[in-house]
């Protein structure tokens, strides 16, 4: 009979452990700390385009930007259920990238 409510004890404890770990920012990093704080910029630039598609600035982006942008909008198309504002700032993000690092 005392087994039961040993284990039960030492189960309870390890969940408010590792609760207070992961609230106290000890084990994992919180999601909401990656994300981008703000809204989209009425003109977007490249800094946040890159952002958008989830990219890293440097010498590979020239290669990768359109894989991310396709990636990024079977995700999010409006067609399969995504936001038409997410879509366009997608697209919009895009030909930005297009523009200045298709002509190097």
């Amino acid at each position: 009979m005392a087994t039961p409510v040993i284990v039960g004890l030492g189960a309870i404890t390890a969940a408010l452990v590792g609760r207070h770990l992961v609230r106290s920012g000890v084990i994992g990093k919180r999601a909401a700390d990656e994300w981008v704080k703000g809204g989209f910029k009425a003109k977007m630039d490249r800094r946040e385009a890159i952002a958008v598609l989830g990219l890293k600035d440097g010498p590979s982006l020239r290669t990768r930007f359109k894989d991310a942008h396709r990636q990024i909008m079977l995700a999010n198309h409006p067609d399969r259920g995504g936001s038409p504002y997410l879509a366009s700032k997608i697209n919009e993000a895009k030909d930005l990238l297009e523009k200045t690092d298709g002509k190097r």
